[in-house]
C-alpha cells in the first residue's frame, strides 16, 4: 500500500511539473529554437542577441545575412514582432501553451501578408484563417470602378495584436489611382477576427 501511494505521489509530482511546465512557454522561447528554413537572413546567434539587446533594454539590431538591418521591435511574453528586412516584418503570437500564430507581411511595395499557424516545436499545422473578400471591407456605395480595381489586386496586411488574440486585416489601396483613393476614402473598413489557439 505505501508502494502505491509512493508511485502515486511521484507521479502526480511529475504531472505537475510537466504542466507547469508548459504553463511556461514564452515566444522567446519557441523563436530562439526557430529552424534556420524559417528565418533564413538570421543565424541562431543573431536570434539569441536581439533577444538578450531587447531583454537588456537596449536597441535589438543586428547584420542580418546580407549585411541589412534586422530589428526586434516588440518582446512580450506571448507576442514578437520583428521587423526582419526593410521589406518584411514578422509577427508571432502565442495563442495557448502549444499553439502559435505566425504572421509575416511583405511590402512590395505595398503591403501583402501570409498567416500560418505552428505547434511549440515549429510543426506547421492545418489551421488557417480565412482572408476575408474584399467585399467584407467595401462600403456598398463606394464606386463600382474602385470596386473592380481591388478584386483585381486584393492586397491584405495582416496584424497580430499585443494584448490579445485579435488578427486586423487591412486592404490595401495604395495600388489605386489618386482619383480611386478619393473616391475609396471613407468606404474601406479593417476587420478584426478573434484567433483560436
Amino acid at each position: 500500500m505505501r508502494s502505491l501511494v509512493l508511485r502515486l505521489l511521484i507521479f502526480h509530482s511529475a504531472l505537475f511539473t510537466f504542466h507547469f511546465a508548459l504553463a511556461q512557454a514564452r515566444i522567446r522561447d519557441i523563436y530562439a529554437a526557430a529552424p534556420d528554413s524559417i528565418f533564413p537572413l538570421l543565424t541562431k546567434n543573431n536570434r539569441l542577441d536581439l533577444i538578450d539587446f531587447r531583454e537588456n533594454n537596449m536597441q535589438a539590431v543586428v547584420k542580418n545575412k546580407f549585411e541589412d538591418r534586422t530589428e526586434l521591435l516588440v518582446l512580450s511574453d506571448r507576442y514578437l514582432k520583428l521587423q526582419l528586412s526593410e521589406h518584411c516584418i514578422v509577427e508571432m503570437r502565442l495563442l495557448s501553451d502549444s499553439v502559435f500564430c505566425m504572421v509575416q507581411t511583405y511590402n512590395a511595395p505595398a503591403p501583402d501578408s501570409r498567416v500560418r499557424f505552428f505547434d511549440a516545436e515549429w510543426n506547421e499545422l492545418p489551421q488557417t484563417v480565412e482572408r476575408p473578400a474584399v467585399d467584407d471591407f467595401l462600403s456598398e456605395d463606394i464606386d463600382t470602378d474602385v470596386r473592380l480595381a481591388l478584386e483585381a489586386l486584393p492586397l491584405m496586411k495582416a496584424s497580430l495584436s499585443e494584448s490579445d488574440e485579435n488578427i486586423t486585416w487591412e486592404l490595401q489601396t495604395s495600388e489605386l489611382t489618386r482619383e480611386q483613393r478619393q473616391k475609396a476614402d471613407g468606404k474601406v473598413r479593417q476587420i478584426v477576427k478573434k484567433l483560436k489557439g
